[in-house]
């Protein structure tokens, strides 16, 4: 029962992630008993597990539906980034290979046109790579964690404006600057060009969605130093 729950959480989620179950639609218990051949309790589980995380939200009388991607689901994730990704990046200098850092840093210079949108994905998943591996990294299990949910909620948001060949291709060029520093063995830096990556990437994802800078700036840390 619990491998049936697992693998029905593993499924739902990755079709709420990829956009297959688009944010607000309806989820049918029912179809999803009959599409994964299982009965309604690892299915119930897997949608609490779901519900906890945030995924999804169970209104009595009404339903289970996939959360909408709102302001406050941006404006708190990006503040959970800005206060854990720069010191988890910073400490990757002595944990992460060198082997990959260069290889990466050798596959994100390489030319996209970004014409299309094979060559977008194909830049995204360069980002999330880089994201997936220092996050890996990280010897503390609540911090990588707390940020590896994170960022598959991000992956919702990234649905929404990664599409922007600007900001894909802004979003390359940072993520060079930071495995540069990174390579150099420039804990400073890094740590520093990770906060501005976070910072830049949170101002382009707010104006692609059409939020004001009121709307979310003066609740947002600046972790001044």
């Amino acid at each position: 029962m619990i491998e049936k729950s697992r693998s029905a959480y593993e499924y739902i989620k990755e079709m709420i992630l990829s956009g297959e179950l688009p944010p607000k639609i309806d989820i049918s218990e029912k179809q999803l008993q009959e599409k994964l051949g299982i009965s309604r309790t690892p299915i119930h589980e897997a949608l609490k597990r779901l519900q906890d995380e945030k995924f999804i939200e169970t209104y009595p009388r009404k339903g289970t539906f996939v959360t909408d991607v709102t302001i406050e689901i941006v404006r708190d994730i990006y503040e959970t980034r800005l206060l854990i990704e720069p010191f988890i990046t910073r400490n990757a200098v002595d944990t992460a290979s060198k082997e990959w850092m260069e290889d990466l840093r050798r596959r994100l210079v390489e030319e996209h046109s970004l014409q299309d949108k094979s060559d977008i994905h194909a830049v995204m998943a360069l980002d999330t790579e880089l994201h997936a591996v220092i996050v890996s990294s990280c010897s503390n299990s609540f911090l990588r964690e707390s940020l590896g949910l994170v960022y598959e909620h991000d992956r919702r948001i990234r649905l929404k404006t990664d599409q922007n060949p600007a900001q894909v291709r802004f979003s390359q060029k940072e993520h060079v600057k930071i495995l540069d520093a990174m390579l150099s063995g420039n804990r400073e830096e890094t740590e520093q060009f990770s906060r501005e990556h976070v910072i830049h990437s949170r101002d382009l994802t707010f104006e692609s969605l059409g939020f004001l800078k009121t709307d979310y700036l003066s609740e947002l840390p600046t972790h001044r130093r």
